[in-house]
């Protein structure tokens, strides 16, 4: 993916967020990582350059939380006041769906998150048949195998299919990744989790799940019964041998044993659960414009584990629950939302936190040496005050330079001087 040739790039400012931004350097990229980074400094004269001495370059977006393959049900599918009856349009929705139009408008989405700086995703899966397709987009992808299994009896019959996936796609390269992603606490059985995540650390896959994302699920675990076992039983697949396990959807899964190293998703209702989360290593996702979709209540306490040490990443979600995928969307919508956290804090979240959660290298998400080559750049008319504040600007809709592994995606290729 990457291109091996050196070349460099001469920016107005770098801004790797938690670090002092460094203004007119030069960043050598080669075989798609960084090499040097220069401040005052132009570094080999001979090397092709990009000029983006007007511009602002940070570490790529990441984008830890999507369905690319929902992108289809955009504006198809409404708000509901029960979250199973969205779910019911949803799956209604999905199933007059051609394989055509689903192409067709994931690749529409793969355009908006790529012209707005996402050079890596996190994506839910439920249609291998889309990997060729992930295969030719510019940026980089961690895909979840989104599995579901409620009745302990389609144990084997689901684990041998995500095995399957998992040998024969493991690793497309630098391109995508496999991960596992058990889809909640509500529709995946307790035996399933456990061999899931035993296959997730074995076959050195992340791992992920929606966790305690509205307050039915948190009553469905404690009590049982309710709107979500009328859903289940609805669809065929309630195990009626199941008892509710009469705790937090945080501390049931760490009863599996399969919160270890979790990237969980959502995390809405979590009060008494944020010291268990740490102990287990989880990382947390906040999909900002979902959450507002669904006008949700309380919503994720960002400060509350950013002070305890868990990295916190930022995704969309899908076009069935947000207005739009994209990301600098979301990075204003956060601040809009999360008030006691700062721009540089959100754009840590957009960036090395995402990265982190994710897992795809310990360096990716930052502008440190040897890090993957994956470049965001915004052009500005003139010094800002406070460079962390371009991502910000009112009107600021797409970045004007994507760079991922050292291929440009978006804006001016190196040239010769």
């Amino acid at each position: 993916m990457n291109d091996e040739r050196p070349f460099r790039i001469r920016a107005g400012a770098i801004l790797d967020p938690g670090d002092p931004p460094v203004e007119r350097a030069t960043l050598t990229v080669e075989a798609g990582r960084l090499v040097a980074v220069e401040r005052e400094g132009e570094g080999d004269p001979r090397l092709p350059l990009v000029d983006l001495s007007d511009h602002l370059l940070l570490p790529g977006f990441v984008n830890a939380h999507c369905h690319l393959s929902l992108s289809v049900l955009e504006n198809r599918v409404s708000r509901q006041e029960r979250f199973t009856g969205w779910v019911r349009d949803l799956l209604a929705e999905n199933e007059r769906i051609s394989f055509a139009e689903r192409v067709e408008a994931f690749r529409r989405g793969a355009d908006t998150l790529t012209n707005s700086g996402v050079t890596l995703l996190g994506d839910y899966v439920s249609h291998p048949e889309l990997f060729p397709e992930y295969s030719t987009l510019p940026f980089r992808s961690v895909l979840f195998l989104e599995t579901l299994g409620f009745r302990g009896e389609v144990c084997r019959e689901v684990c041998e299919r995500v095995r399957g996936l998992l040998m024969d796609h493991g690793s497309k390269g630098d391109r995508f990744r496999l991960g596992i992603a058990p889809h909640a606490p509500y529709s995946v059985s307790p035996g399933l989790f456990r061999e899931l995540k035993e296959m997730a650390d074995r076959f050195n896959a992340p791992f992920s799940c929606h966790v305690a994302e509205f307050p039915e699920e948190v009553r469905f675990l404690r009590e049982g019964g309710g709107e979500l076992e009328t859903f289940l039983r609805e669809r065929g697949v309630f195990d009626p041998a199941w008892n509710p396990p009469q705790t937090t959807p945080v501390r049931y899964l760490d009863g599996l044993g399969v919160l270890k190293g979790m990237a969980a998703v959502h995390l809405n209702h979590i009060e008494g659960d944020l010291d268990v989360l740490v102990q287990q290593g989880a990382g947390a996702v906040f999909c900002p414009g979902s959450t507002r979709w669904f006008g949700r209540s309380p919503i994720i306490p960002v400060r509350a584990l950013l002070d305890r040490g868990v990295p916190v990443a930022l995704g969309t979600d899908s076009l069935a629950s947000n207005e739009s995928l994209n990301f600098l969307r979301e990075l204003k919508l956060a601040e809009a939302m999360l008030t006691d956290v700062s721009r540089v804090e959100i754009l840590q979240m957009a960036t090395r936190f995402g990265a982190q959660v994710l897992g795809p290298s310990p360096d990716a998400g930052t502008l440190a040496l040897g890090a993957p080559a994956d470049v965001v750049g915004f052009r500005v008319e003139s010094r800002p005050a406070y460079w962390k504040d371009v991502p910000f600007e009112s009107g600021r809709e797409r970045a004007d330079f994507v760079m991922v592994g050292g291929r440009v995606a978006v804006g001016e290729r190196p040239r010769a001087e």
